[in-house]
């Protein structure tokens, strides 16, 4: 249990990747991320704590993240080219 995420010491190299959400089904946004993030939060007994994570969970919290700080995929886009509609399944 992560509470009050803050993200920290985030590393200069970073990586673009197609990114989708569960609040835009079907919708792909090309980002940019930080390849590796420190993450300080306080665990379950108020005691604070520190995480350093790197390529798909660093993503990923940086994405829940901006969640909670009221930021969706689609204000990261690179660029204007950067949305897809995800293929369905024929």
């Amino acid at each position: 249990m992560l509470l009050n995420p803050e993200l920290v010491d985030l590393s200069p190299a970073t990586f673009e990747l197609w990114d989708d959400c569960m609040s835009f089904p079907n919708l792909l946004v090309r980002v940019q991320r930080h390849q590796q993030v420190t993450v300080r939060y306080r665990d379950e007994h108020w005691q604070l704590q520190s995480w350093t994570v790197q390529d798909g969970i660093s993503e990923l919290l940086q994405h829940e993240c901006d969640h909670l700080d009221g930021i969706l995929c689609t204000m990261r886009a690179i660029d204007p080219h950067s949305f897809r509609w995800r293929p369905t399944p024929a």
